[in-house]
């Protein structure tokens, strides 16, 4: 057998790794790191060299994780091996480590970092080979995890003696943030710790009662919602139900710089990354400020009126009419440049279409595909950049007339993404109905963004036609539409996902115009957000809420008088396609109030989007958990977990199974049977 080197001998290694009186040497061997080959039953403490241990074979433990060894390096790095490792004699000079494999992979760690020496000195307790298994067993079996409330609890308790955040997170092996995270519910209110110990409280209602450390406003937050409906988001919004949200329009607008500069507070969640704005009248204050500068500047520029609003309501809006700049004379240079615009974008319209055209033709999966896959989009960017140019220079021909000023105004407001809006050529109602007046009384046509939300002859007016003679005319023109309409699939195309996503996008300048009488049902926000429980903070909601505001930055604006069908018939079909689904998407309604055993469409649609579900949805007490008996509780433990684990849901009350089973269906993947995917009918 071959001898241990010699290790260390310096006072912090031998401090953290004293010998022991019980340490053995060979006969003629002077080496005292070296154990006799033959062990008692019991076993006896020995130290052996790190580079003389290896995992055994008979360790029973088999599932484990390399990247979880971190934080256990920093506490033996900080601590001491505070348990020794249980080995047996290998036969080769080597020595088995039958129990402790992570306390050993922790320790290989710390040599890699340089803080081990290779042949560091280990304290293990030697056993008989014979008893290998089962002392691997043993050690591995009837362990119970601490406690998350004993573990922060600890920490706060080190803090107190001195110790801070930034050294309690490196003897610990974990990010400060972690620390934070710890200590913020080490401050708790002692009611809900102890429910926390007894799982009456789940850790994400905690975590949102943590955004304050007054214990009375938590505990008033908790009592002021009835039990089936404390969820960590109703908890959180009872906290800061006067508060602002960090990414809030408002929030976005006024900027966190000058509202912390102008004396602001900011509550912050350590567990969500979210904050809100304390100070909500501060808020409103500055949003206010800087809505007045910007009015005071279009003041300047000669508009009758100029109003600065924290928003613009519907309502109000419709009310107003409409103008448009009018088209200023052109000079031979923008004349110029705007042909050039227009080449580069036939260009850029010419390369998506070939760019397109290849990408289509690849072999499918192929790595050319994939390239190819990248220049599409690459050149639909490059399109849509110009576009975006094109609007711009286009924009730049057109200007407000002296009498357009003299009668219409302005409105400043904020949009829903937290930018200066300003809308000008708004014309208020009576000023309307005088500049008509006028207009009339001198025997002039009146423009149609004169004609008010109605458009065409005013109620008991008589208009150029009669009713009959325009319906007669117009009916010619509508069966020529359709005749053309067949043999053009990319307008059709366009004017489908035009109409269908008028009543998302539409603005409060845009009526719903279309001559297609196709309609569909809007589910997304009214009837999920009522019959969903905690709707907004899905995932489902993100994304398509997140969809939704792409696309509401690609639509060309809101002007009523103007058809935003010409901004469709440009797209290509790729274009209108992505847009179709989001359309779909926010009439899709696969809600029902009954249990439907057989396979239908929305079971055929979850199967071609192979949805599961539980990628989106989990049980929770508000959700599922407090809505069935105690003994669908104990069905869903027992499918999830087995019969043994929900074996006390029966001696409970309902409100302590409901939390019970929340903390053991956690993370299992289980899914009620209304929310499992079918099994598709064979066919016949």
């Amino acid at each position: 057998m071959t001898a241990a080197s010699t290790p260390p001998t310096d006072n912090t290694t031998q401090a953290a790794f004293p010998r022991t009186p019980e340490t053995h040497q060979r006969a003629g061997n002077e080496n005292p790191h070296v154990v006799e080959a033959v062990a008692p039953a019991e076993g006896r403490d020995v130290t052996i060299a790190l580079n003389r241990l290896k995992l055994s074979s008979n360790n029973v433990r088999k599932t484990r994780h390399a990247d979880d060894l971190g934080e256990l390096a920093a506490l033996i790095e900080s601590q001491g091996l505070l348990q020794r490792l249980s080995i047996t004699d290998a036969g080769d000079g080597t020595y088995a480590v039958e129990a402790g494999g992570r306390r050993l992979g922790a320790c290989q760690l710390l040599v890699q970092r340089g803080v081990f020496a290779d042949d560091q000195p280990i304290d293990c307790r030697l056993y008989a080979s014979s008893r290998a298994v089962e002392i691997s067993l043993a050690e591995n079996s009837g362990r119970t995890d601490m406690h998350p409330a004993d573990q922060f609890e600890a920490m706060a308790r080190l803090i107190d003696e001195g110790l801070s955040l930034a050294q309690v997170a490196g003897r610990f092996g974990v990010s400060v943030l972690t620390v934070e995270r710890r200590m913020a519910l080490a401050k708790l209110a002692p009611r809900f710790i102890a429910m926390y110990r007894v799982d009456q409280i789940a850790v994400d209602q905690l975590q949102a009662l943590s955004l304050t450390t007054d214990h009375a406003l938590q505990v008033a937050a908790w009592e002021s919602l009835p039990e089936y409906n404390r969820s960590a988001y109703m908890l959180r919004s009872a906290l800061v139900d006067e508060e602002i949200e960090g990414d809030s329009r408002l929030a976005r607008f006024v900027g966190m710089e000058a509202y912390l500069a102008a004396g602001g507070t900011v509550r912050r969640d350590l567990f969500e990354s979210e904050c809100w704005l304390q100070d909500g009248a501060l808020v409103h204050e500055l949003a206010m400020a800087r809505l007045e500068e910007a009015a005071e500047k279009e003041r300047a520029a000669g508009w009758s009126w100029v109003e600065a609003q924290l928003s613009v309501d519907t309502a109000t809006s419709r009310g107003f009419g409409h103008e448009r700049p009018m088209e200023r004379s052109v000079t031979q240079d923008e004349v110029q440049v705007m042909e050039e615009w227009q080449a580069l974008m036939s260009d850029a319209m010419a390369l998506v279409a070939e760019s397109e055209r290849q990408w289509n033709t690849a072999p499918e999966g192929s790595p050319e595909e994939a390239a190819l896959l990248q220049d599409v989009e690459q050149a639909e960017e490059d399109a849509a950049n110009l576009q975006e140019i094109e609007s711009l220079l286009r924009a730049s021909l057109t200007e407000w007339s002296d009498p357009q000023r003299a009668r219409c105004g302005a409105v400043i407001s904020i949009n829903a993404r937290g930018e200066l809006e300003v809308t000008r050529g708004l014309l208020r109602q009576q000023d309307r109905k005088a500049v008509v007046a006028a207009l009339r009384k001198a025997g002039k046509p009146v423009p149609a963004h004169l004609q008010g939300p109605t458009q065409g002859a005013g109620a008991g007016e008589r208009g150029a036609y009669s009713e009959r003679l325009m319906l007669d005319m117009t009916a010619h023109r509508t069966a020529a539409l359709q005749a053309a309409l067949t043999h053009n699939a990319h307008v059709a195309l366009a004017l489908v996902v035009h109409r269908l996503a008028e009543p998302i996008f539409s603005t409060a300048y845009r009526a719903l115009t279309s001559p297609l009488k196709l309609s569909a049902s809007l589910t997304r926000h009214t009837q999920l957000g009522t019959r969903a429980t905690a709707y907004g903070e899905s995932q489902a909601a993100g994304v398509l809420d997140q969809v939704e505001s792409l696309w509401g930055d690609r639509l060309p604006g809101g002007d009523r008088e103007a058809s935003t069908l010409a901004w469709f018939v440009k797209q290509d079909d790729h274009t209108l396609m992505e847009l179709l689904a989001l359309c779909a998407a926010s009439s899709l309604d696969a809600m029902h109030g009954r249990e439907r055993p057989a396979y239908d469409d929305a079971d055929a649609l979850a199967e071609a989007l192979d949805v599961d579900m539980c990628d989106w949805w989990a049980p929770t007490p508000a959700n599922y958990l407090g809505s069935v008996s105690k003994a669908q509780l104990i069905e869903a433990v027992s499918e999830a977990c087995g019969p043994e684990v929900a074996k006390p849901i029966a001696g409970m009350k309902k409100a302590d199974a409901v939390a019970y089973c929340a903390a053991k269906l956690e993370g299992t993947r289980w899914l009620p049977v209304p929310l499992k995917r079918k099994p598709a009918p064979s066919a016949q």
